[in-house]
């Protein structure tokens, strides 16, 4: 099985877990309190970094995808508006988490709250090339294929 290695950068960090052993998410902590404003979008410190890359070679990879736990629009009114977030296999910095405020007043979350979650997939990464369209491809856009 492939090991993934996570370095902390501050003492009060938290190591990914997961909750259960059905559990696919590995729950990434904030390591500070954190106040966000009405409408601010935010990045939260998790206090880690991979400690390697992330196995990638010619044709395949493990990417690291940052989601929100349900629980963060629920409870806090927070979005991850980029979500999933990507960690790229070669990423050298701090780990964090963007989060955007939707309620009307401030939101103020404790050191160890439970923001977001880290998934790793496999991907492929087939060569990409430049090509003419094949005309039966040609049948409309966005929302073209249903009602």
């Amino acid at each position: 099985m492939t090991e993934i290695r996570l370095e902390k950068t501050q003492p009060s960090a938290k190591i990914p877990e997961r909750a259960t052993a059905g559990s696919f998410g590995y729950d990434l902590a904030t390591i500070e309190e954190h106040t966000i404003a009405p409408g601010e979008t935010t990045i939260l410190k998790t206090g880690m970094k991979l400690a390697a890359d992330l196995p990638c070679r010619d044709e395949e990879g493990i990417a690291m995808l940052i989601l929100p736990r349900s629980s963060l629009p629920l409870k806090y009114g927070l979005i991850l508006p980029n979500s999933p977030g990507l960690i790229d296999a070669d990423y050298g910095g701090d780990i964090g988490v963007i989060v955007h405020n939707l309620r009307e007043e401030p939101v103020t979350l404790e050191a160890g709250t439970r923001v977001a979650q880290a998934i790793f997939a496999r991907v492929w990464l087939p060569p990409v090339t430049e090509a003419v369209a094949e005309t039966n491809r040609l049948r409309g856009g966005f929302g073209s294929t249903g009602t």
